[in-house]
């Protein structure tokens, strides 16, 4: 019975080990398609600020692809460690996710509206480009991690 015992433990080691595994490489491979997407569209959207207004610095722009790139990141490791749960909690997990980024984007938003006031209807559309690009790698994100899921049931 013990040895019996010890064969199944081993089997479900191996067995939450490989899917740690498959996890950790969905993971790495998301957190470079989002740093690699996050990146291209930063240089992009600061040639075309920079080609539309030539005269103005945007000491403000920096900050939004990083705002977004840590929101990001964030989001596919909370998603990615908390996949084990079940479909509806996981649904859950995500809708939270979402409400937080929602307020804190608001909360960015407003920062900069009673600090900076400065240039506030160009950071306004700049600001809903990125959260627009940012929802569709989001959820691509958790198209991703639910595939994953899928394939291991």
């Amino acid at each position: 019975m013990k040895v019996v015992l010890q064969k199944l433990v081993t089997i479900w080691l191996r067995f939450v080990s490989n899917l740690f595994k498959i996890m950790q490489k969905l993971s790495n491979r998301l957190l470079s398609l989002f740093a690699l997407v996050m990146l291209l569209i930063g240089w992009t959207g600061w040639g075309i600020l920079k080609s539309l207004y030539p005269t103005d610095t945007f000491s403000w722009y920096p900050y939004i692809p990083g705002v977004f790139f840590l929101l990001g990141i964030s989001t596919i490791l909370i998603l990615v460690k908390n996949y084990k749960i079940e479909a509806k909690k996981l649904v859950n997990v995500y809708m939270v996710l979402k409400l937080a980024k929602l307020v804190m984007a608001m909360a960015y938003m407003l920062a900069f509206y009673f600090i900076v006031r400065k240039d506030i209807r160009l950071f306004g559309f700049v600001f809903a480009s990125y959260y627009a690009v940012y929802i569709g790698l989001e959820t691509y994100i958790f198209y991703s991690i639910e595939k994953q899921i899928k394939k291991e049931e």
